[in-house]
């Protein structure tokens, strides 16, 4: 029996868009966009997720490994970081319908300038809690962010669901036998969640 369900926020609950945060950083950079994925400074993503480092520690980072540029300033850099994200999805309303009947936590790999500066998801009101990488101090697919979560919700792991759209985070969940949903579009979400009979 079901008592908690985690949701992902980015490409779950909210659309995202790289592609505008990239597009925009090349037109005022003039650095191409394959030279900005190509450069973008993986680890130090992490460890802003992971809450080792701030804001302007990343964005140091961001303007070090976008050297050639003509110049980024923090103001630009934070409007480009804004632009990523997008409006709340389907799946989201789909999120409070279960609200009544289950524990409903956000479970995310995120970073406090969108949750805190820009309070991205104090729209979802009516969920009980959240587990944010930054706070956690670890990010999925590190088994050490599930077991948080499981703590965090008094949650044994064969009464929680997790939904993501990333293959390795579901590969992780289910490696302690936590049961998992990859989310690959609503219809098939819809699909899942019917044959585990929660709809």
């Amino acid at each position: 029996m079901y008592k908690t369900i985690f949701f992902d926020i980015g490409g779950v609950l909210l659309n995202i868009y790289p592609e505008r945060t990239i597009d925009y950083l090349s037109s005022i950079t003039k650095i191409t966009s394959q030279e900005i994925i190509d450069s973008f400074p993986e680890e130090d993503h992490h460890k802003y997720e992971k809450g080792e480092i701030g804001d302007d520690e990343f964005f140091n980072a961001i303007q070090k490994s976008l050297s050639n540029s003509q110049g980024l300033t923090d103001c630009e850099f934070w409007k480009a970081w804004s632009m990523m994200v997008g409006e709340r999805t389907r799946v989201a309303d789909l999120m409070d319908s279960f609200t009544n009947d289950y524990s409903v936590w956000l479970l995310s790999n995120t970073n406090p300038y969108h949750i805190i500066k820009e309070k991205r998801t104090e729209i979802f009101n009516k969920i009980h809690g959240a587990i944010y990488s930054y706070d956690a101090g670890c990010r999925k697919p590190e088994i050490e962010i599930y077991r948080t979560a499981l703590d965090k919700t008094d949650t044994k792991p064969e009464n929680a669901l997790f939904i993501d759209d990333l293959e390795e985070n579901i590969l992780a969940d289910r490696s302690i036998n936590i049961d998992a949903i990859h989310f690959v579009s609503y219809d098939n979400l819809i699909k899942n969640l019917k044959e585990r009979h929660l709809l």
